[in-house]
């Protein structure tokens, strides 16, 4: 389902208009992802309301499904009608295209842009970090955030650090780390750390490192910046494309010197293997897509192949599982709740119950706020029904809401192997 931006009327909104009517004429008589977010049900009842003549529903309503579509993804995988049916459905990409085709007409509204930019906000809150974490707790200046760019007054914010991944591993590369200094790495990983991990979550970054560095590997860290989907949510695609150039240009090289591309965040590996090929359309991004991994699947892929270590030393007690929804879109199964099972003393509970509500910046907008966390109820209840000692995700923002809802601190399913093998926090 990547982007197509080879479509010759991509960007017009006539015929974005005429493949939006057919493909909801098909959505309206299947119903199938009724439930999964709140843009369908906005659908079927604008429909139902004329008696079912999807042509009476206007533009503007129109407008509204694309807008309540939080690019999850799950509708792609539970569609019969993909492609290479006839009725050739593909939602997720269509409203994508919706949105990127209003913004080309009437521009990036400044909320998109300064929530689609998260390196730029990032430097600042990390530079600034004290002073950032305050502010993002005074009631006076949500106030101000919530009139000046939209994002509610009551929404968790993630913590900012002066020290972000990038600057830790400035001084931690020059250390040899986890085997002796004549034994070879057994494989060779480039890390794509995610801006989430590196200003926000460096810790899960810093676990990433211990636990392939315990077991063997060489690692590097190429040049990068965002992965583009926070642009993507925005329909700001020319800044979607520039970014992946920008790090298609870092990583191509090291695809093609057989380095796997390992990424901690299931959006950020997503928009890697399904959109850079859409949106630049080159053999280079191709490969680059055919060697990213998932962390979770890396690790599982060793565990397979006899190379993952399992000298296992703490428990890890009760844990409360959540699969972000950009993993589940992936189609590779559920490797981090896989890991998380091989755990000794590991008792493991699945939450199942839908998605967190949060699908990039969609959940901190003044406008969703209340839905997103009507979106996540089920989530929530599952979490807290479970009476974990820890909850888990690999997705940063269903981890806020998760906090949000439950008071639970979360972490990442490296950070629970870390602890596990009783590797010392940094």
């Amino acid at each position: 389902m990547p982007i197509d931006l080879a479509q010759p009327e991509f960007f017009d909104p006539g015929a974005t208009e005429r493949e939006l009517r057919r493909q909801f004429e098909v959505c309206h008589g299947c119903r199938l992802c009724f439930n999964l977010c709140p843009a369908f049900p906005r659908l079927f009842d604008l429909i139902d309301a004329r008696d079912g003549r999807l042509g009476e529903v206007t533009r503007a309503q129109l407008d509204e499904v694309t807008d309540l579509c939080y690019q999850c993804k799950l509708c792609f995988v539970r569609c019969p009608y993909i492609p290479p049916h006839e009725f050739a459905l593909d939602i997720p990409a269509l409203l994508l295209r919706d949105k990127a085709a209003r913004a080309h007409q009437q521009g990036v509204t400044r909320q998109d842009r300064l929530l689609g930019d998260p390196d730029f906000v990032g430097n600042l809150g990390a530079w600034t970090a004290p002073l950032a974490n305050w502010a993002n707790k005074n009631r006076l200046n949500r106030l101000l955030m919530e009139k000046a760019v939209g994002i509610h007054r009551g929404r968790l914010l993630p913590r900012y650090h002066w020290e972000t991944f990038a600057r830790w591993w400035g001084r931690h590369r020059h250390k040899q780390v986890g085997r002796a200094p004549n034994e070879p790495p057994r494989r060779r990983v480039a890390f794509f750390y995610t801006c989430s991990v590196n200003y926000n979550n460096p810790e899960i970054g810093k676990a990433a490192v211990a636990v392939l560095e315990h077991n063997g590997i060489e690692i590097i860290v190429p040049k990068q910046c965002c992965c583009g989907m926070p642009q993507l949510d925005g329909g700001n695609i020319e800044a979607a494309k520039e970014q992946a150039k920008e790090n298609l240009a870092a990583l191509a090289p090291l695809a093609a010197q057989g380095y796997d591309i390992v990424v901690p965040g299931p959006t950020c590996s997503f928009v890697l293997r399904h959109e850079y090929p859409g949106l630049l359309g080159s053999t280079a991004a191709r490969d680059v897509a055919a060697r990213t991994y998932d962390l979770g699947e890396y690790l599982i892929k060793l565990a397979k192949e006899g190379q993952l270590a399992t000298d296992f030393s703490v428990s890890p007690g009760k844990l409360a599982y959540h699969a972000p929804c950009h993993l589940k879109a992936q189609r590779i199964g559920l490797k981090s709740l896989e890991l998380l099972r091989q755990l000794p003393g590991a008792e493991v509970v699945f939450i199942d119950k839908g998605c967190s509500g949060m699908d990039g910046t969609w959940g901190m907008k003044r406008e969703y706020f209340a839905l997103s966390q009507k979106v996540a109820g089920g989530l929530l209840r599952g979490v807290q029904d479970a009476q974990p000692a820890t909850a888990v995700t690999e997705c940063p923002l269903a981890a806020l809401q998760i906090t949000q809802g439950t008071g639970l601190a979360v972490l990442h399913p490296i950070e629970v192997l870390r602890r596990a093998y009783g590797l010392p926090e940094p």
